[in-house]
């Protein structure tokens, strides 16, 4: 069967983190040496990051938007769960639940797929497609294609610049913005649109040890990793 929404099969050459990867991450202690723990975790998302240098930096230059923001959204995103385990396994469960609550396909949609992990629904949006209207294969095909690494990179730095537009509508330059915008637009990815602006900017300007600045610590970090992520990407 012809997958309507990209013609790529996972043709991604990086290694997936995989269930060994998680192991080895969660199940023994610390050590850099051998590679296990926190290490192995940071090792996986600066190696993915210089990897898909070129990538990310071509698709920012794309949608102009901050490099910054791409990159900050991948090495917060990389790792974790076991990547194929979200789109073959997460996903049919929550179709199963959407089926025996006869919710269509809410649930499921909101499944976070590929190495950027995206929602479907954030994903389908994205791609001008009604995520409604997305049957259980269709929903598998898109999956499938959040699996390549290209095809990942595109769709999340396309939607960045959709979250860059929703707080700033008319908005020219999309490329050379503020570290407040940054935040903003990167916290909106991790948490969602629904929230208001004027909440996200109450939480970046909170003092410290305030329970609102959660909303936002999402973004600060990419912020606070600036230098490091700069220094990966060469930049």
């Amino acid at each position: 069967m012809n997958n309507q929404f990209c013609d790529i099969n996972s043709t991604s050459s990086f290694p997936k983190w995989n269930g060994v990867d998680f192991s080895l991450w969660k199940l023994l202690p610390n050590n850099g040496r051998f590679g296990t723990g926190e290490p192995r975790l940071w090792a996986y998302k600066a190696a993915y990051l210089q990897y898909n240098r070129d990538k990310i930096i071509r698709y920012s230059q794309k949608e102009r938007i901050p490099v910054l923001l791409l990159a900050g959204v991948t090495i917060a995103e990389v790792a974790g769960v076991p990547e194929r385990f979200k789109a073959y396994g997460v996903l049919q469960a929550f179709q199963l639940m959407d089926f025996f609550k006869r919710s269509g396909n809410k649930r499921s949609n909101a499944t976070s797929v590929g190495s950027l992990a995206i929602q479907l629904r954030a994903a389908a949006e994205t791609l001008g497609i009604d995520p409604d209207q997305l049957n259980s294969t269709q929903q598998l095909q898109l999956a499938n294609c959040l699996l390549d690494d290209d095809f990942n990179i595109s769709v999340v730095a396309k939607h960045l610049k959709e979250l860059i537009i929703h707080d700033n509508p008319g908005i020219i330059d999309t490329l050379n913005i503020t570290d407040e915008q940054i935040i903003i637009a990167a916290s909106r990815y991790n948490r969602g649109i629904d929230r208001d602006k004027k909440d996200f900017i109450s939480s970046i300007n909170a003092e410290k040890g305030n329970p609102i600045r959660s909303y936002s610590s999402y973004g600060r970090v990419i912020i606070k990793r600036r230098d490091i992520i700069k220094k990966i990407l060469g930049i």
